[in-house]
């Protein structure tokens, strides 16, 4: 889990960073997780590797600011992924038989409880957000993890 979500965006932003200061200008832009920021109890490896990479983005960002160089995260929420179906299956595996309950609605009383907006978030929703922090419109966001994440972590 550390090596992908983490030591892979370490290589990556080390494998960039010299070519984009050079130009004196870019952006590096990492997919972290809500889970960084709070903890999942289902999955704490995975919700430790984005909490590195919530970091790492941050010294990344401090690092390259001289450079003229941006460097973001987007965090998304709750996204019907087969990750989520397997936390799902995680949870559902250690349960009791009678304690059970399917995906869907597992999922529908997770976000109800969890997501003030009270939907799912999308693939399309998290695509907008990192084009706009990618684009000459967000000029002057370094730094920072906006969360796609229907109100589930507010800060």
């Amino acid at each position: 889990m550390l090596r992908v979500n983490l030591v892979g965006a370490v290589v990556v932003a080390h494998a960039f960073a010299p070519g984009l200061a050079a130009q004196r200008s870019g952006t590096l832009l990492f997919v972290a997780s809500v889970a960084g920021q709070n903890g999942s109890q289902t999955d704490p490896p995975y919700s430790a590797s984005k909490a590195g990479l919530l970091n790492f983005g941050q010294c990344a960002a401090k690092d390259l600011a001289p450079f003229g160089v941006r460097v973001n995260c987007v965090c998304p929420g709750m996204v019907r992924t087969p990750l989520n179906r397997a936390v799902w299956q995680a949870w559902a595996d250690r349960q009791p038989a009678e304690g059970r309950q399917e995906y869907e609605a597992w999922a529908a009383e997770k976000i109800a409880k969890l997501v003030p907006l009270n939907r799912w978030q999308t693939a399309e929703d998290v695509a907008a957000v990192a084009v706009f922090l990618a684009s000459g419109r967000a000029g002057n966001v370094t730094g920072q993890a906006v969360n796609v994440d229907g109100g589930y972590v507010m800060r």
